[in-house]
């Protein structure tokens, strides 16, 4: 089956498992890759027909023709590179907008891998080049460059008008999510990674423990540089900034945010090692130790034991 015909025997059923929203954002994105195809292929026509004009008035003449620009390279074999880069390019988008606003890990170079056809490799000399080669062999080889460069015109004539859709790239993506809704996938990635951040690698031991209404995470959360005549400066590690992630989810039900919730904690460095979180409900401070311990105060016994238990003790849902 050729590459057109497999594209084209797909069939394209309505989607219910994403938004509304999402849908209206492939769609946006599925009509101006469709349109791009046809309206470059206008521009490159042009373009070839103008620049035979061009050869045809001044011939020889050594000032070349008059389409040109420096910052573009006026002919048709650069507009049919740049149909071909659209393939791509319509991939990444739909799959960095459902990575972005679920905040899931995905992999586009996979889906890159099975929705793009792979191009015709093309023959290598040997070492040595023809220097080291029969005539034979050199015949052989002519051939299979004239096979190459057949093949690899048609793939590329190919690629300029493949036939994608949006339903192929949301397919591949729901193979990576593992039979997982957007939401579980994004939860699941979340304990994941905020066990990860609390718990030592090699045995699994946990880097906290619970005082109180206090949370204390041991050592290695943060480095105090006080080398500076202004004072010290300090710097939490990443594990803190996802732990800080967590606690900005804990509040307010929603991941990525927090740097609207701790904005200085969240810098690469800060000279100050004590944040008073009044604008939270469940968080009532955090102070950070030269000697790398964080203590994060909560607002009641209650919470800090629930957010142990439903953020840092659990890895999946």
């Amino acid at each position: 089956m050729s590459l057109l015909n497999k594209f084209a025997s797909v069939e394209i059923k309505a989607d219910n498992r994403i938004s509304e929203e999402d849908k209206a954002f492939c769609l946006r994105h599925q009509d101006a890759f469709d349109k791009s195809g046809p309206a470059l292929q206008k521009i490159a026509n042009v373009i070839s027909d103008t620049r035979y004009e061009q050869r045809q008035i001044l011939g020889n003449d050594s000032y070349g023709t008059y389409i040109t620009c420096n910052s573009f390279k006026c002919d048709d074999e650069h507009i049919y590179e740049m149909m071909q880069k659209r393939n791509k390019r319509f991939i990444k988008a739909i799959v960095d907008y459902f990575s972005r606003k679920y905040t899931v890990e995905l992999d586009s170079s996979i889906i890159l891998e099975h929705l793009i056809p792979t191009p015709p490799k093309e023959p290598q000399l040997p070492w040595g080049g023809y220097r080291e080669m029969s005539d034979e062999q050199i015949d052989q080889f002519k051939e299979q460059m004239e096979i190459y460069h057949q093949e690899e015109s048609k793939y590329s004539e190919a690629m300029r008008t493949l036939p994608l859709r949006y339903e192929q790239i949301v397919d591949e993506i729901f193979v990576q999510l593992g039979g997982f809704s957007f939401q579980e996938q994004a939860m699941n990635e979340f304990l994941e990674r905020t066990w990860n951040c609390c718990h030592q690698n090699w045995d699994g031991k946990e880097k906290f423990e619970i005082k109180n209404d206090t949370l204390r995470l041991t050592s290695g959360w943060c480095y105090c540089d006080d080398q500076w005549s202004w004072g010290p400066e300090w710097k939490p590690n990443e594990n803190l900034h996802t732990l800080l992630d967590a606690l900005a989810w804990y509040q307010c039900g929603r991941m990525g945010e927090a740097a609207l919730w701790f904005p200085e904690l969240c810098k690469y460095t800060t000279k100050v090692n004590e944040f008073d979180t009044c604008n939270m409900s469940k968080v009532k401070f955090i102070k950070l130790f030269k000697n790398g311990r964080v203590d994060i105060k909560f607002r009641s016994a209650a919470y800090v034991q629930e957010f142990v238990e439903q953020c840092m003790r659990r890895r999946s849902v």
